[in-house]
């Protein structure tokens, strides 16, 4: 990257400012803002500058002022809440939550970093999560110089807010990456013994070195089993306690009968070992449950994401005096300063002032709304006006957001539906249990030396390997092959409801549009002699250049030498100022003087003689949101709008992509019904979404997207995210879909077909347990095989 380039080095954000260069390997490269200019510079000074080659991706734009984020930090310090668990040993374990960890090299410098502090023992970081436990000595080493640490090297610690859920999915996703390695491990090991075994069957082989290969593969086997295959043990101790045969019944009496048969058929020197098939069938279905696993955390994860929607801190006024605290701290009847542009810490009454507030955070309304004295807020809402004092009425798990996020998780939990493979296994276990044990009873009378080597035989032939893997398979297949096109597939079985959906719903503000205000016309007042446009959008700009209103960014900051000076705000109004010793007003068109009768849309700009210019905005739809729309409608799902904007916005939308059915003024509960009217109809719904009230919503429909720039709230609701800013990905996704649903019928097909044909040649005794797992592989391999066709793009 170059100077000429407009992405910073560190954060990859614009540079708008050339004054921030570094050099890289000889070269100038740009940076966004001092901080990010300063956090390179450390970086390279530290000696940890080889950060920048290997990590994949770019970090987030560095805090303002570190030493300010310790500071705040400093208050806390002496509190046991922030102090984390006791360890015994004078030793605490703090979790945090870190933003900005994206890959290894993060997880590396964040160490690297953080273990040479005196006082600190340990740092570990989870990359999917972003957290990051550290052991230390709080007295040595307290919380606010673990946050000055990473904060100076370019990633925002948030309060240890992680409870004990988090912590047992972290240690949880620990394990079983452990697990699974000790497993990959061993069947590497065990393999490379078992291709000498076999070749000795067929070439010839010396009894010394078969008791040797068969020795080891014995003692690498059964730490894989006691380790690695413990999962196994437990799911089929827990399915025979309910009564409900799982898929862990079968493979568990597969890998103990295998395990126990082997081992005695070693110890007296005589018989097969199938030391190989154990260890593979631990491998291959520790990574379908790891992969498992891996999308309930994802799903678990809302929590933080709700979380991380509230401010940390507020002003609190304890007797007229303004403190900062941790927003977690405030009760009901604390009083707080808000300030323009700050969220709001926790649901309230305005007890003084008045000012607009963005609360499309729950109602996706995109236009601020005006709120005064004796009118409740939300938390998460944004003031954009006015500094305002705010009674606490409720906080944490009782204010109207975190309602928001339960309704979220209950409507996800009430969408979890069994996949094809699911639906298939129950009955599958049920007969190959069945079989072993007719293939035990009749060997046992009939040929008692075979009836051992029958029952296992059809127990490995039949083990659900290929059943197994068929649709994690397909599924991981189309992960990367979604991921490679710009889709993040975060639950894989959303896949199968896709290929069936027939209704896509969007919502408008941020998904079918930018969600960015823009200055669509300009008209002049006809009766004066004027300014020109460009002159009048330079002095609105210049009012606005200090406004957190979600219309001054529509204005261009380009002002040239135009500075405003003495700008007032009148809360619900609009502003005034002095541009060259003249005073304009921005605002309504009653606050600017314009005539009765004259619509208050947009902006109305005035001087001391009378109105100047009447400004029009727009949200400017998505460049490929007709043809997305178009592309769906021509496969048969119908589109349709649910958007939390009024009517005029969301019809003229409407009107523009050709989608007939609309509804407006749509809370998160409206949509929830909504999409249960369009399931009475017996309809599959597509939703696409971005906002954090979108939620519920995305939460409950068969299967759900989030568009570029989405909440992160939505994000965990969502089955799918749009990593580029094109809508072009539902199509893409919807083309995925239906070619992964062909894939798995056709890797379930093969699986019951190779089942129906190879169970009875084991039943009759035809085929050998070595054969069985042979044939078990191989089949496992051509499901995998067929189910990669899906990652060519």
């Amino acid at each position: 990257m170059t100077d000429t380039q407009a992405a910073c080095f560190h954060c990859g954000e614009a540079c708008e400012d050339d004054r921030f260069q570094v050099r890289w390997e000889g070269e100038s490269r740009c940076v966004c803002c001092a901080g990010c200019q300063a956090v390179f510079e450390l970086i390279h000074a530290s000696g940890h500058a080889r950060y920048y080659r290997f990590r994949e991706g770019e970090g987030i734009r560095a805090p303002d002022s570190p030493e300010r984020l310790a500071a705040d930090w400093a208050a806390i310090d002496a509190r046991p809440a922030y102090r984390g668990t006791p360890m015994g040993d004078g030793f605490n374990t703090l979790l945090l939550q870190v933003e900005g960890v994206h890959c290894a090299a993060c997880a590396w410098l964040i160490r690297s970093r953080l273990e040479p502090l005196d006082g600190v023992r340990r740092a570990s970081v989870d990359i999917a999560s972003g957290y990051t436990q550290v052991e230390f000595d709080p007295e040595r080493t307290p919380p606010s110089r673990l946050a000055l640490e990473l904060a100076r090297f370019g990633y925002r610690p948030h309060l240890p807010l992680a409870g004990e859920a988090a912590r047992s999915r972290l240690d949880e996703r620990r394990l079983a990456m452990r697990r699974l390695g000790v497993a990959g491990l061993g069947m590497m090991q065990v393999m490379m013994y078992a291709v000498g075994l076999y070749a000795g069957d067929a070439l010839g082989i010396g009894e010394t070195a078969r008791r040797f290969l068969e020795w080891t593969s014995l003692v690498v086997t059964l730490p894989v089993v006691a380790y690695a295959g413990l999962p196994f043990f437990r799911g089929a101790v827990a399915a025979l306690r309910a009564r409900r045969p799982g898929m862990d019944l079968p493979v568990a009496l597969a890998i103990s009968i295998a395990f126990v048969a082997s081992t005695v058929n070693f110890l007296r020197g005589a018989g097969d070992v199938y030391f190989d098939s154990v260890v593979m069938f631990i491998f291959f279905l520790s990574i379908a449950r790891f992969v498992q696993m891996n999308q309930r955390h994802r799903n678990a994860q809302a929590g933080a994401a709700l979380a991380r929607l509230m401010p940390e801190w507020a002003e609190r006024l304890d007797n007229g005096t303004e403190t900062r605290v941790p927003a977690a701290d405030l009760v009901p009847g604390d009083r707080v300063r808000v300030k323009p542009g700050r969220a709001f810490p926790a649901d309230g009454v305005i007890i003084d002032g008045r000012t607009r507030v963005d609360e499309a955070i729950l109602t996706g309304e995109s236009r601020p709304v005006l709120r005064e004295r004796g009118d409740e807020v939300a938390a998460g809402a944004v003031n954009r006006e006015q500094s305002v004092i705010v009674e606490v009425r409720r906080t944490g798990d009782d204010t109207a957001i975190s309602t928001l996020g339960r309704r979220m998780l209950s409507a996800r939990a009430g969408q979890q539906r069994p996949g094809m493979a699911d639906r298939l296994s129950g009955y599958f276990i049920v007969a190959v249990l069945g079989t072993a044990v007719a293939a035990l009873l009749y060997w046992g009378a009939t040929d008692p030396a075979r009836a051992l080597s029958a029952m296992l035989a059809v127990l490995v032939v039949s083990c659900p390997c290929a059943l197994a893997l068929a649709t994690p398979a397909a599924l991981s297949a189309a992960s990367r092959s979604l991921l490679a096109r710009g889709v993040l597939l975060a639950r894989g079985e959303a896949l199968e409801s896709l290929a069936r959906a027939d209704t896509v719903v969007f919502d408008k503000t941020g998904t079918l549009t930018e969600g960015q205000p823009v200055l669509s016309r300009v008209h002049l007042n006809p009766d004066r002699a004027t300014p020109s446009v460009d002159r009048v959008e330079a002095v609105a700009a210049a009012l606005e250049v200090e406004s957190a209103h979600p219309l001054a960014r529509a204005f261009s900051r380009s002002t040239g030498e135009i500075v405003a000076t003495a700008v007032d705000h009148a809360p619900g109004r609009g502003l005034s100022g002095y541009v060259e010793e003249r005073r304009y007003r921005l605002g309504t068109a009653e606050f600017a003087g314009a005539p009765a009768g004259k619509s208050d849309d947009g902006a109305w700009l005035a001087d001391e003689e009378g109105w100047l210019a009447q400004f029009g905005f727009s949200d400017r739809l998505r460049e490929d949101a007709g043809a997305t729309v178009e592309a769906l409608a021509r496969r048969g799902l119908a589109p349709r709008i649910l958007s939390g904007d009024g009517i005029p916005a969301v019809r003229e939308t409407a009107a523009v992509l050709g989608i007939e059915d609309w509804q407006a003024r749509q809370a998160p509960e409206d949509k929830i019904r909504a999409l249960e009217a369009l399931r009475a109809e017996g309809r599959v719904v597509l939703m696409v979404g971005d906002g954090v009230n979108d939620a519920p919503v995305l939460a409950a429909a068969d299967a759900s997207m989030t568009v570029h720039g989405a909440a992160e709230l939505a994000q965990g609701a969502a089955d799918m995210a749009l990593v580029g800013a094109g809508l072009d990905g539902v199509r893409v996704a919807h083309d995925t879909a239906l070619r992964t649903r062909r894939v798995i019928r056709q890797n379930l097909a093969w699986a019951l077909a190779y089942n129906l044909l190879a169970v009875p040649l084991a039943f009759s005794g035809w085929l050998q347990p070595w054969m069985a797992a042979l044939g078990m592989s191989l089949s496992s391999l051509l499901v995998v095989g067929n189910a990669a066709r899906l990652a060519r793009t």
